[in-house]
């Protein structure tokens, strides 16, 4: 059985309905309420078409997700038949041994050639858990200290409501990334081992390192805006940031042309207008 095949990392042909953008979950960061394309993932808009369904049969409406199904199977079938098309299915038990034995391989070599930066990666992961759980006080007192000033009349409120913002921003990106970096580069570095001795003019391995790689440059710029907004704790986010910058460093120097991936919607200037 032959090991089982990343999705192209070429986009397909655009289907008969030009509103969604073919593949462009393969490559994003899972942060739907903050996409800008997210009403042109398929995906996306059918599982929100089933859980807004789902919601209005259990409160008695008439709707059915049989028409929102079919778009899930639809997109199934796609996928399956060119997956057929490639290669055929070997079902014999001793084919069945040899495919997993060469998954195995595969997952050896990957693990060999990713492990100083998937290693890092889990590490950076485990490094925000403490950093949160040792300092959550000096953003909690930040806020409490807002809220005295504004109350006493020496910081305004659209002053302290942007302050709250930032803020909070930087918390829920830093917490979003900090587990997916190390999933897209396991995903990178399997993908990697798959793709060697074909030749694809973009490769699924450079496009997940890409999604880590941003997921990178926007933990930085986060943790940079904490220690600018938290001077007294300069020490240990300059230790995050050094961590994270030899982590980049290390997976552009094993993924030269990520940062070129074009990504499918994302990366697209005439997608991107037509947004």
């Amino acid at each position: 059985m032959p090991a089982k095949r990343r999705p192209s990392a070429t986009p397909p042909e655009e289907s008969a309905n030009e509103r969604f953008i073919p593949g462009i979950h393969y490559y994003c960061d899972r942060w739907c309420e903050r996409c800008p394309f997210s009403h042109r993932c398929l995906k996306f808009v059918v599982t929100e078409e089933l859980c807004d369904r789902e919601t209005a049969a259990r409160h008695g409406q008439t709707q059915t997700v049989f028409d929102a199904l079919s778009r899930v199977f639809e997109e199934a079938r796609r996928e399956i038949g060119k997956a057929a098309g490639k290669a055929a299915a070997e079902t014999d038990e001793e084919a069945l041994r040899a495919g997993i034995a060469v998954e195995k391989r595969l997952q050896r070599r990957a693990l060999r050639s990713g492990a100083r930066e998937s290693k890092a990666a889990l590490t950076y992961a485990h490094m925000t858990d403490e950093w949160f759980n040792n300092e959550l006080k000096v953003p909690l007192k930040h806020v409490r200290d807002m809220e005295r000033r504004v109350r006493q009349g020496t910081l305004s409120v659209a002053r302290a409501k942007g302050d709250l913002v930032r803020l909070n921003d930087c918390v829920e990106v830093i917490r979003w990334y900090q587990h997916l970096i190390y999933v897209k580069l396991c995903r990178a570095f399997s993908s990697h081992v798959e793709e060697e001795g074909r030749k694809e003019r973009q490769r699924d391995s450079d496009g997940s390192a890409k999604v880590a790689l941003l997921a990178l440059d926007r933990s930085m710029e986060a943790w940079g805006t904490l220690r600018e907004m938290f001077p007294e704790k300069t020490d240990s986010v300059l230790e995050m940031l050094v961590h994270l910058d030899r982590l980049r460093r290390g997976i552009e120097a094993k993924f030269p042309k990520a940062r070129k991936f074009k990504r499918p919607g994302f990366d697209d200037k005439a997608k991107r207008k037509a947004a």
